[in-house]
């Protein structure tokens, strides 16, 4: 029994739903899209991912001998991704992506989708649709945050984003490049954070750095910072590292920690690294 059939037996009776989430059959993921139609994405062992487009009361599954339409009265979107996630023994969806939806939609979405690893907001969302998913949707993601579009400006701070407890988060936006201050860098609670385009001042980097190296018993949980800077711009490494003593753009702190920065034309990588005795 192929996975769409398998879906359809745990339609019939919590009976089914219960063999076949009994069946343990494997997948890899569950993604689910939110746009012009609601989607819930399956990704199987093998290369063919499994669309659904789904609304209250029912799912639909294009397949190649035409749409099959499966109905449950009584669900609810919620209903629909529960259902999945219980029959495929998966414990929280994996991605959740945001097109452009009506405002009031996220609501919708937030009532859906209780947790997932990898929240993403891409460019094809205005900019109030992508503010306001950031601020409702940002909460429930486990892992990672992937922005495309800047929504931060004086009256919403990106050390909002900054501050999470993510373990990565990913910036991009070519047309708006994102501003970059001391402030944000100090309050970063990201284990991996790349941004781009990020706009920051050799001044910025080099305050960072003498603030880190006096740093000498406080915690900061960053691993990687990879900022990449509009094209045709490169950093001064002069300006940067004024006033520092350095090895080769290595930077060693009395206890034992290391930070070390390189540059490939307009990209600059922060690595911080911890050495045991």
């Amino acid at each position: 029994m192929d996975i769409c059939d398998l879906i359809a037996f745990s339609l019939c009776s919590n009976r089914t739903k219960h063999l076949v989430k009994s069946s343990k059959r494997k997948i890899e993921y569950i993604d689910t899209e939110f746009g012009s139609h609601s989607s819930i994405i399956i990704k199987p062992p093998t290369d063919e991912f499994i669309f659904f487009e789904f609304d209250d009361s029912w799912i639909e599954l294009a397949r190649r001998n035409g749409v099959e339409v499966f109905r449950k009265p009584k669900f609810t979107h919620r209903d629909w991704v529960d259902h999945f996630l219980n029959i495929f023994n998966e414990s929280m969806i994996n991605e959740l992506s945001i097109e452009d939806v009506d405002v009031s939609y996220l609501d919708t979405v937030k009532e859906t989708i209780s947790k997932c690893n990898r929240l993403e907001i891409t460019n094809d969302c205005s900019h109030d649709v992508a503010k306001i998913a950031f601020s409702k949707l940002s909460p429930i993601a486990v892992d990672t945050v992937a922005l495309q579009k800047n929504i931060f400006d004086n009256e919403s701070d990106i050390s909002k984003l900054l501050s999470l407890n993510l373990e990565s988060a990913y910036l991009d936006d070519h047309r708006k490049p994102f501003e970059i201050k001391l402030e944000d860098l100090l309050v970063l609670n990201i284990t991996e954070l790349m941004i781009e385009i990020a706009n920051i001042s050799e001044q910025e980097l080099n305050r960072f750095l003498k603030l880190w190296m006096k740093g000498n018993h406080g915690f900061y949980r960053p691993k990687v910072i990879m900022l990449f800077l509009e094209d045709g711009r490169e950093i001064n490494h002069d300006k940067v590292f004024e006033g520092i003593n350095h090895e080769a753009f290595r930077l060693n702190r009395t206890d034992g920690k290391e930070l070390i920065i390189s540059t490939h034309g307009n990209v600059f990588i922060l690595r911080f690294d911890i050495k045991y005795e």
